[in-house]
């Protein structure tokens, strides 16, 4: 095995010392991830205190939870089977896009009822969106540098994340929970319309 493995790495070559670059397709697919990021990280930490406004309890915001990550996890099987098939990028321009309308949906919801409706709808939007985002991602990650890409993306998706919880809980407090959704829209759109536009798929990818 230890003869085998010495074979494998004098065909492959010695690693390079320094990191190769991103390539574009890489960056302009954490860039969208993380203006998204920031969008989503608006609101969702006071998601239970949203669900009391419109009538709910805790109870009933733990079951609009468990609707979106059952919704999610239940379609993401069926929709990674069409990513064999079909390209990516329309998968991750739909889920921002769906988002987007997602967020204006809260602008108007009045029950409870509403609110797991919408959470359902955010259940297969990130069911279309997060197996295409990871697939793509994937594909323009080289081999043996695919640990320090994906910590870079989960870091600067984390970070993104993180300043929305901060400037979302501020702008909530000041201003009420509208202002925050229609951000939240307008930055979903602005991630679809970059994925649109920038992303590149080679015929076959």
């Amino acid at each position: 095995m230890v003869e085998r493995f010495v074979h494998i790495e004098e065909a492959a070559g010695p690693i390079p010392a320094t990191r190769t670059s991103m390539n574009a397709t890489a960056k302009i697919l954490l860039t969208v991830e993380s203006i998204w990021a920031f969008g989503s990280g608006l609101f969702f930490p006071i998601f239970a205190i949203f669900s009391h406004q419109v009538g709910g309890d805790i109870l009933d915001a733990g079951i609009a939870a468990a609707l979106f990550l059952i919704v999610t996890s239940t379609l993401e099987w069926p929709v990674g089977r069409l990513l064999d098939k079909y390209k990516e990028k329309w998968f991750i321009v739909t889920d921002y896009f769906l988002e987007a309308a997602v967020f204006v949906g809260y602008v108007f919801v009045a029950s409870k009822w509403e609110l797991f409706a919408l959470q359902v709808v955010l259940g297969i939007s990130n069911a279309i969106g997060d197996p295409a985002w990871e697939s793509l991602y994937d594909k323009h990650t080289p081999l043996r540098r695919a640990g320090s890409y994906w910590a870079s993306s989960h870091m600067y998706i984390g970070w993104a994340t993180a300043v929305g919880l901060l400037i979302g809980a501020y702008v909530v407090d000041l201003f009420g929970f509208k202002p925050v959704f229609l951000l939240g829209a307008f930055l979903s759109l602005t991630a679809g319309f970059i994925a649109l536009h920038s992303i590149r798929e080679k015929q076959g990818s």
